[in-house]
């Protein structure tokens, strides 16, 4: 007999088998996310100040600006809750005393929720009363949102949305620096999420909350300016730390399984594949998506099985239903086929470089002296390699400069070089001033410096990528003494400062090798150019004033003509504190730039 006459004629014996296992495959499939969907999400203007944080008009401005600004984002439908239901939560909020982070979703429920179940309930009713017709529903929802003091429009978008948030503060601190003539703002905070459920038994859920601290600092003598309001050093240090909070809560939300973006792979061509995502969901060049399965653990449970990752290539505008399909880049590449999906991994575009590098000081000895402030110092001869510390912020302009993986960089450089200096204090008129200042100070070492911007293409092949960077930046050497009888006394006033500034470029290339989706490690080597220039300040504690170096014909000399060589660290964080970007990322992307 034929197996396929034995098959035929024996279907019968096998028919439980096969049913058994297409159910099994769809009872998985009915548990997998599959292509994201839209959410339409609904939100206060209203910021809750826990504890006893009192928040002026215009610091809720704001922070409601910031906030808002970091989480519409382009995959959710907005719908700001109608004012009076705000009106009524703001004031049944301002009944309540001794409100915390830990009960904070309680005082919620008693004072929004029932707000928002009333409109819940006239839902509800429509389907009770069989309004099928487009005609009978306008007019039921007409009527009831007047009788509610909202507009039907607005009842519509709450009975639709699907999620709402509820931005607080639990804490807010203030930092002055009179010295350095500097305010730094620290906040935490962050936002509550909520499902509204609908239906029989319609109710709000609470998700999560989703948490994050932050700073930011201000220079008091500065001016503000913020979309045409003026703000003071104070309330532009708390916008800041307000814009990187929400820079924060944007990546955490976006973390969330209920928001992450998802897509099937449509195509795969070589290293390229495509995935039915673009503008509509707000992806960005160079965003970073695992590609996997999903899959039944033994236990039962379903998870996502990870087979390597991309980065996005190509953006398409898939706002009309003719778009073509948006692509990404294998960096990290499994045994792919069509239909395996993309999983969004999502980060601030802030990535943070540590590079140890080794490269060459030349100092030419001299004299520096100020007949103004009464000091002379005196440096040997050196000429050797030293060991530095680099860090850097390296910022993704992909979006702007329409090229992947462009960076704006800026960092610094920290070393100390064994130089050996001798300073000569006689500023008998300071009030610091003592007889042990008579003495000459000998200083074994000088600090060295190096802080720069610049600009940094990065190409991968597979896992591999060079990159090169150029970028111009200030040499800084320093030495100094303590001023006074009490060398252990800790009053920076006291602290004297010398240093030579200078100006110079760096030219880098390197070879890095993706570890995971988030780390890179590599090495590089470059060339560094930085002249000598007879560019002097003193610093008296935490003032700094220049100063004119009157024995210009002996100056010393300070400069490097230098290979530069080093190991290379980089990694792509989800959050940070301290968010130099934040206020420039947020703004543009409001304006639709990012």
């Amino acid at each position: 007999m034929h197996i396929r006459n034995y098959f035929y004629t024996d279907r019968k014996k096998y028919f439980p088998f096969v049913a058994l296992l297409l159910f099994g495959l769809t009872a998985i499939n009915a548990r997998t996310p599959g292509f994201y969907t839209r959410k339409s999400i609904s939100h206060t203007t209203v910021v809750l100040s826990l504890g006893d944080i009192k928040l002026s008009a215009q610091e809720e401005f704001l922070f409601n600006d910031a906030l808002n600004t970091g989480l519409h984002i382009p995959r959710f439908d907005y719908n700001p809750l109608p004012e009076n239901v705000q009106t009524s939560f703001r004031r049944k909020l301002s009944s309540m005393h001794n409100i915390t982070e830990q009960n904070l979703a309680d005082e919620i429920n008693e004072a929004l929720v029932p707000e928002i179940l009333k409109i819940l309930d006239i839902y509800k009713e429509i389907r009770a009363r069989k309004l099928v017709s487009d005609a009978q529903r306008n007019s039921f929802i007409s009527l009831k949102a007047k009788e509610a003091g909202i507009t039907a429009q607005q009842l519509e978008a709450v009975m639709n949305s699907s999620y709402i948030y509820i931005p607080f503060i639990s804490k807010y601190s203030v930092d002055k620096n009179e010295d350095k003539k500097e305010i730094t703002v620290s906040l935490s905070g962050g936002v509550i999420w909520f499902q509204v459920v609908s239906g029989e038994n319609p109710r709000v859920e609470k998700i999560t909350t989703l948490h994050t601290d932050t700073y930011f600092s201000a220079e008091t003598d500065d001016r503000y300016n913020v979309n045409g309001r003026h703000l003071s050093a104070g309330e532009y240090a708390f916008w800041g730390a307000a814009n990187t909070m929400a820079m924060n809560l944007e990546i955490q939300t976006r973390e969330l399984d209920m928001f992450r973006l998802t897509a099937p792979i449509t195509e795969i061509h070589r290293r390229k594949i495509s995935f039915p995502l673009g503008t509509a969901e707000g992806i960005r060049l160079d965003e970073p998506f695992f590609v996997g399965e999903w899959v039944e653990t033994p236990s039962g449970k379903i998870k996502f099985k990870k087979s390597g990752f991309v980065r996005v290539s190509t953006v398409s505008d898939n706002k009309s239903s003719d778009g073509q399909p948006s692509q990404a880049i294998a960096i990290k590449k499994g045994d792919w086929i069509r239909g395996m999906m993309i999983k969004e991994h999502p980060r601030l575009g802030i990535d943070i470089a540590v590079r140890p590098r080794w490269f060459e000081v030349n100092v030419e000895s001299g004299i520096m002296a100020s007949a103004k402030e009464l000091f002379a110092v005196y440096f040997e001869n050196y000429d050797s390699w030293t060991l530095g510390l680099d860090m850097n912020f390296q910022w993704n302009i992909a979006n702007l400069t329409k090229k992947r993986q462009s960076f704006l960089v800026f960092g610094g450089t920290v070393s100390a070089i064994p130089v050996k200096s001798v300073i000569f204090d006689y500023n008998f008129l300071s009030e610091d001033y003592s007889w042990l200042d008579l003495f000459p100070v000998r200083n074994w070492a000088a600090g060295l410096f190096y802080g720069y911007a610049g600009y940094m293409r990065r190409f991968y092949l597979g896992p591999f990528a060079i990159h090169g960077e150029a970028s111009l930046g200030t040499q800084v050497v320093s030495t100094g003494k303590i001023r006074g009888d009490d060398f252990y006394n800790d009053d920076e006033k006291k602290k004297v400062t010398i240093s030579n500034y200078t100006l110079g470029l760096r030219l880098n290339m390197g070879l890095e090798y993706a570890v995971n989706i988030d780390w890179n490690v590599g090495v590089f080597a470059g060339l560094q150019v930085f002249p000598p220039l007879d560019w002097w300040t003193v610093k008296y504690g935490d003032e700094e004033i220049d100063v004119i170096n009157d024995a210009w014909w002996t100056a010393p000399k300070f400069f490097s003509y230098s290979p530069t060589i080093g190991i290379y660290i980089h990694f792509s964080p989800p959050t940070l504190p301290f968010n130099p970007a934040a206020i420039v990322q947020n703004q543009m992307k409001k304006q639709g730039v990012l």
